[in-house]
């Protein structure tokens, strides 16, 4: 049998095609093979650890500038300013965040024991974008933050967010068989009562949070299936400027109470503020008051953003200057969590 190519030919391979930018067909006709054996070359050059890809996040001297002026702006710990084009859609400015927070977010949850997963399209592409195999499986552990919702929405499948988030870092997390809105007068069963105990104690073990933030009700396309009718109503006449697991707050950073109709099974958002980090990653014109409200109100800890929407916070943040700092060290229920 005809022994295979060295080691040393599938480096040089390699490096004819990853360092030198010749082409397949360039480094056939000069090794003398056929295109196919450089293509199965390149390939075992992978395999074998010989290439290491590492890619360049976009940034800019303006977007890293921005970046710190809105993180002390806001009181952030951090904020990461992710370059757009001029004009782009909030699909567009959702999947760039959602990138870069696939890319950052490994590093940073790894340092934790139970990280809160929220909901949303930012979250949920981001949770498709992470990298696969990150950890041994040893830590962190995910934890839902609200229940499920029956809404033919897939950004708010909390139990996939959880299961890709899993899948990626080869951890556990724990799934949510709840539903996030229920009516008052509905009691839960034994089990069900046990399983909302069982969350209730994940949530106070939380170390870190990642949460989506969604858009003020009058400007937001849908809101929750489960909600009652006269509740989205109200949302729509209320002064919310956004959410934050589809709890409502004003611009004042007062959560509204609008829960006289149904109960929610969600994180208490105010819960937040004693955790060691709580990451939103949210972007967009219609998200503006709400991301400055809710890191003026220590929902917040971190955030990422893009380029559009961190001009307009900042620009809202020096207009407010004189408003409170946020609170991060206010007391909450030990759970964070809304009883029910």
């Amino acid at each position: 049998m005809k022994p295979g190519p060295d080691v040393s030919t599938i480096y040089r391979i390699a490096r004819y095609y990853y360092a030198d930018g010749f082409s397949q067909d360039q480094i056939a006709g000069k090794e003398g093979v056929s295109r196919s054996q450089i293509s199965r070359l390149i390939d075992k050059a992978r395999e074998l650890g010989l290439v290491r890809i590492t890619l360049v996040p976009p940034s800019s001297l303006r977007a890293e500038e921005l970046a710190r002026d809105l993180a002390k702006a806001l009181g952030l710990k951090s904020a990461i300013v992710v370059p757009v084009r001029k004009n782009a859609n909030d699909e567009e400015i959702s999947l760039a965040i959602a990138t870069r927070a696939a890319d950052c977010l490994p590093a940073i949850l790894a340092d934790y024991e139970f990280v809160g997963l929220g909901w949303g399209y930012t979250v949920y592409k981001t949770a498709e974008l992470l990298p696969r195999g990150l950890g041994t499986g040893a830590r962190p552990y995910f934890v839902p933050l609200i229940g499920t919702s029956g809404d033919d929405n897939p950004n708010l499948q909390i139990n996939t967010i959880i299961d890709r988030f899993g899948a990626a870092f080869r951890a556990k997390g724990l799934f949510v068989n709840i539903p996030c809105v229920r009516e008052t007068d509905a009691p839960l069963s034994r089990i069900e009562a046990q399983r909302v105990a069982m969350l209730q104690e994940r949530w106070g073990q939380l170390d870190v949070a990642v949460v989506g933030l969604g858009a003020p009700p009058t400007e937001s396309p849908g809101l929750i299936d489960e909600l009652p009718a006269e509740c989205k109503a109200e949302l729509k006449r209320s002064s919310a400027c956004g959410d934050i697991l589809a709890h409502f707050f004003g611009a004042d950073g007062e959560i509204l109470n609008v829960e006289h109709s149904y109960k929610l099974l969600a994180f208490d958002i105010a819960g937040l503020r004693r955790l060691k980090r709580s990451i939103c990653l949210a972007g967009g014109a219609a998200k503006v008051g709400g991301i400055v409200t809710a890191a003026r109100a220590g929902f917040i800890s971190d955030l990422i953003t893009d380029e559009s929407t961190a001009i307009e916070a900042l620009e809202r943040a020096r207009r407010r200057h004189g408003a409170q700092a946020p609170v991060r060290d206010a007391e909450v229920p030990e759970s964070g969590a809304k009883a029910l």
